[in-house]
């Protein structure tokens, strides 16, 4: 993965708190847990675009890919903050970065892509151009 951002860089930001349930043996949060905290990041993310599309029927986006580097424990009890963006638009899909804080430590960073889609249809499917213009508010710095 490429820079590691500040979680101020994000356009997207949220508080999520730690569970028990999210603990492993060793007392630290697992990293079926982390990557369920990513997919929480997708979701907030998804939901801000589609705000920004105000009247516009939201696009069928499928997650195609996702990477996470794990870079430090993170520990129960507590909470996480995470910040997401957009690291890039293409012709059919989206490249999404986001990372995960702890105590103002960096702790785990992803990079997913989503890919637009209509159902029942093989393949990939252009981004409207209400989208691109939406999306572009969620550009991360030097995207």
């Amino acid at each position: 993965m490429t820079e590691h951002l500040p979680l101020e860089a994000y356009p997207c930001r949220r508080e999520i708190s730690l569970i028990f349930a999210d603990i492993d043996p060793l007392r630290h949060v697992n990293n079926v847990a982390i990557a369920r905290m990513f997919e929480e990041g997708r979701v907030t993310l998804s939901r801000a675009t589609s705000d920004l599309l105000a009247d516009e029927v939201p696009l069928r986006m499928v997650l195609a890919r996702l990477e996470i580097d794990y870079l430090a424990e993170v520990m129960y009890p507590g909470e996480v903050q995470l910040g997401i963006g957009l690291g890039r638009i293409g012709r059919s899909s989206i490249e999404q970065r986001a990372g995960l804080f702890q105590a103002g430590r960096l702790v785990a960073a992803s990079r997913s892509i989503e890919v637009n889609t209509v159902e029942g249809v093989p393949g990939s499917a252009p981004l409207t151009e209400a989208y691109r213009t939406a999306a572009h508010k969620l550009l991360l710095p030097g995207a």
